[in-house]
């Protein structure tokens, strides 16, 4: 039976009330009208300058902070408002929706997530020094495009969950947009003293001469090189059961978490119609291959019509 409409937006319209007051009651107590000329001259790099200002003030670090140390808190102030609204969301996650709801909701959940832990590189590396310019870039740019995505599972979507959702995204995509801009405009060097065996530089188009970009390992150079037959597979999918594992899902499920070494899967000639394929964001290192196109086929049958988000119709 489908929930009723009016009762859960009544509901949503209460919890989100109540969370936005708690929230605002934080910062009620440290709320500076005046910018300092640190805050104004970083605020004034951004795209949305306004709102760099108004959060910063009510984030206490910022008062006193230099322009360079207001890298890092623009960093800690954005990760604490998406904690905020994973909280928002995970406070909701229990209340019936609708399938199509549903599916762009826990998209949005999974999304949220993975921004944070890239936001939270994002800021040890600025503190500790333990990565390069690009790495932050990137993690920052794969936080908002994790937001992007969030908000187009929610097209053609209607009522007070989406009206909330897509407004939480619109103020996290701009604290993100003048993260970039404030680390952008810093030109890394908050990275100075970073040791040079933690700078990947991202290689252009490789040479004749080299095959692969420079931040690709002497291992895995090694390994991209060597023929299928002498390649010792960690886990072997096979349909006729004399492989370790019978589908792909079940080698993925049995790859082991936060490997520190390449677990190669070897999926054999067959057609492979698995729909939910998930390579999870602690299953690192993991390297199939199969034998050769048209021999080793995977597919999925999920679409929006069968009312999932794009975000969950992907084979892997």
């Amino acid at each position: 039976m489908a929930p009723p409409k009016n009762l859960i937006t009544i509901f949503l319209l209460f919890v989100f009330t109540m969370i936005n007051v708690c929230a605002a009651g934080r910062g009620a107590a440290v709320i500076r009208h005046n910018p300092t000329q640190a805050i104004s001259n970083t605020c004034s790099r951004t795209r949305f300058p306004n709102h760099c200002v108004n959060s910063l003030l009510k984030f206490p670090d910022s008062f006193t902070a230099s322009e360079q140390d207001l890298v890092h808190v623009s960093f800690n102030m954005t990760l604490q408002h998406f904690s905020d609204a994973l909280y928002m969301t995970t406070s909701v996650s229990n209340i019936k929706m609708y399938p199509r709801v549903r599916s762009a909701f826990d998209a949005c959940l999974e999304l949220l997530v993975d921004s944070i832990e890239a936001l939270s590189r994002s800021l040890s590396a600025v503190i500790h020094k333990g990565g390069s310019t690009q790495d932050v870039m990137t993690w920052l740019s794969a936080a908002l495009t994790n937001l992007d995505t969030c908000a187009e599972g929610f097209e053609g979507v209607t009522g007070a969950l989406k009206d909330h959702v897509v407004a939480k995204l619109n103020d996290l995509s701009q604290l993100v947009s003048n993260c970039l801009s404030i680390f952008a405009a810093t030109g890394g060097d908050d990275f100075a003293g970073a040791s040079g065996e933690n700078k990947r530089l991202l290689a252009s188009s490789p040479s004749n001469e080299e095959k692969f970009p420079k931040w690709v390992g002497r291992i895995e150079r090694k390994l991209l090189d060597t023929p299928l037959s002498e390649i010792q597979a960690d886990i072997i999918v096979s349909k006729d059961g004399n492989g370790t594992v019978e589908t792909i899902s079940e080698a993925i499920k049995k790859a082991p978490e936060n490997s520190s070494r390449r677990i190669v899967i070897y999926v054999r000639a067959g057609r492979y119609e698995e729909t939910n394929l998930k390579v999870g964001r602690k299953k690192m290192n993991l390297m199939f291959i199969g034998d050769g196109k048209g021999k080793t086929v995977i597919s999925g049958g999920k679409s929006v019509f069968d009312n999932v988000t794009t975000f969950h119709t992907a084979t892997f």
